[in-house]
Order: structure tokens, then C-alpha cells, then sequence
């Protein structure tokens, strides 16, 4: 996975005398990183319960990792599907809620799976959208169609304003990250490729940059997108014209949110969506 190493990465790797070894942000060690990186995060979580309660059946969240949503979403009461691609990140959630009855977990790709039933909510927090190219957001969103109940919601969210600012532009900065004893120091960099519209992260704990290691270097691959663009995209693939409204953050995070319908549902277009 050398191609998925910065070249800021590469190049304290290469000052330390030190071997780079690439691992997906979302599978093996990465996800227990991953927990600790988000796991306190609480954007989204108000007005996604907020969906919930404004509708009447199961919910689907899309991507769902090690529960972020999902958890709230079952200590509410709700019926959660749990998909996602990574058997890893589903095993927080199961330690998380174990022997829980209202929630089912799947390992299946976003991009395309069948599941028994429709839902009244599909969800894709966390920005998740932007881990799919173009062809891969189709193929979302036809999944998505063929699972929502009549009126059902999708509900996505995007990085907007200085948040998408800062997704756009080259990083490289130390960041603590929490943890069991009290948290460790990591390198974080971002390289912006394809001209401007595909951005390579990668996470390496500052403590293994050091002489003749053997570093992992936690790695991901996701794309530039904006709310104009996603709204496009979904009426261009059947959904109606989706609701945009901003996330309430408790940090810095400029996030929105998209509700949408499908177009050929039974609902009277728009007004179905709340607020």
C-alpha cells in the first residue's frame, strides 16, 4: 500500500531511517484507532435521533462503523440495521451492545446490498459519502432506492463551510488522539490529489517514527465533495430535491445534512422531509 503513504509521510520515514507499512484506516488495528479518534464525537447524533423520531419503522445506517449512530439510535428505542463493509469496526459494536435484540449487524458494501425488508430511515453519517468515486455514489444510491419504504428518508451528511475549506487544502500537523493512558501523540497528514477533488490521509503514532522501525502508517483515501454537487447527484438519480440544514456541532466542525425522498414515492415530494 506504498501508494497510499503521503509524501510528508515518506519523507519522515525516510528521516528516520524507518519502513512505512500501509493499513486501511477501517479494518485490523486501524478501526481500534478509529474508535478512539471518534468515539467521543457527538455531531450529528441530536438531529439524526430527531429523523428517527419523525418516522415509523426500522432504520438502516449505512457505514456504520463502530456504532456511532447506531448506539444512540438502539438506547432510543429504535430498530437499527447495521451495515458495514468491515467485519472489524461491526465487533465494537457488538461489544458495545451485546445480546442487544434491536439491532442487527450485516457486513455488506455500501455500494451494493440486498436486505430483507424496507426502511423508514437510511443513514450515512460521518461524512461516509465521501469514501465512494462517482460511480460508487450511483450504485449507493440505486441500494438505497431499492430499501426505503414508501416515503422513507436518506439522510447524508457533507463537510461545509470552513470544514470543507480545511478537507480541500495540504495538512500535516501532531494531534493528540485519546486512549486508555490518557492518549497518544500522532502525525497527521493529508495530501490533495487529482486535481483538487481526491484527498490521501494518513495517521502514524509520532512515537514509532523512530530508527529502523517497522511503522504502520494508518491510511485512507477519500474524495472532495460539496453539498451542490451531492444534491445533483441524487436528483439525477431519482431522489427528489433534498433538504439542507446545518449540523449543530460542539466543536468546530462545520457539517450539513441532506434529507431527501425518493421521487416516486407516495409523500407529496419535500414537505415529507422534516426540518
Amino acid at each position: 500500500m506504498s501508494g497510499l503513504i503521503t509524501a510528508a509521510v515518506r519523507t519522515r520515514l525516510t528521516a528516520a531511517g524507518a519502513t512505512g507499512r500501509g493499513i486501511d484506516l477501517y479494518e485490523g488495528v486501524g478501526t481500534d484507532f478509529y474508535q478512539h479518534l471518534v468515539g467521543a464525537d457527538r455531531a450529528e447524533i441530536r438531529e439524526v435521533i430527531a429523523l428517527a423520531r419523525s418516522t415509523d419503522g426500522p432504520i438502516l445506517d449505512i457505514a456504520a462503523g463502530t456504532g456511532r449512530l447506531t448506539i444512540p439510535l438502539v438506547r432510543s428505542g429504535h430498530r437499527v440495521t447495521a451495515l458495514d463493509l468491515s467485519a472489524d469496526m461491526l465487533a465494537h459494536l457488538h461489544r458495545a451492545l451485546p445480546g442487544e435484540p434491536q439491532v442487527r449487524c450485516v457486513v455488506g458494501d455500501m455500494r451494493d446490498f440486498r436486505l430483507a425488508g424496507r426502511y423508514a430511515l437510511a443513514i450515512l453519517g460521518a461524512t461516509s459519502i465521501t469514501l465512494l468515486d462517482r460511480e460508487g455514489r450511483s450504485r449507493l444510491y440505486r441500494s438505497v432506492q431499492r430499501h426505503l419504504a414508501d416515503d422513507g428518508i436518506f439522510a447524508l451528511t457533507v463537510a461545509a463551510g470552513a470544514s470543507a475549506e480545511m478537507l480541500a487544502t495540504p495538512r500535516e500537523q501532531e494531534i493528540r488522539i485519546p486512549g486508555p493512558n490518557g492518549g497518544e501523540e500522532y502525525l497527521f497528514a493529508q495530501q490533495i490529489e487529482d486535481e483538487g477533488r481526491t484527498r490521501l490521509v494518513n495517521w502514524v503514532r509520532t512515537s514509532d517514527l523512530a530508527a529502523g522501525g517497522d511503522v504502520t502508517v494508518l491510511t485512507s483515501r477519500l474524495r472532495v465533495l460539496g453539498c451542490d454537487e451531492l444534491a445533483e447527484e441524487l436528483i439525477a438519480s431519482g431522489f427528489r430535491a433534498p433538504r439542507i440544514s446545518r449540523v449543530r456541532s460542539h466543536g468546530s466542525e462545520d457539517i450539513d445534512l441532506l434529507t431527501t425522498t425518493a421521487a416516486g414515492g407516495t409523500g407529496g415530494g419535500d414537505d415529507r422531509v422534516p426540518a
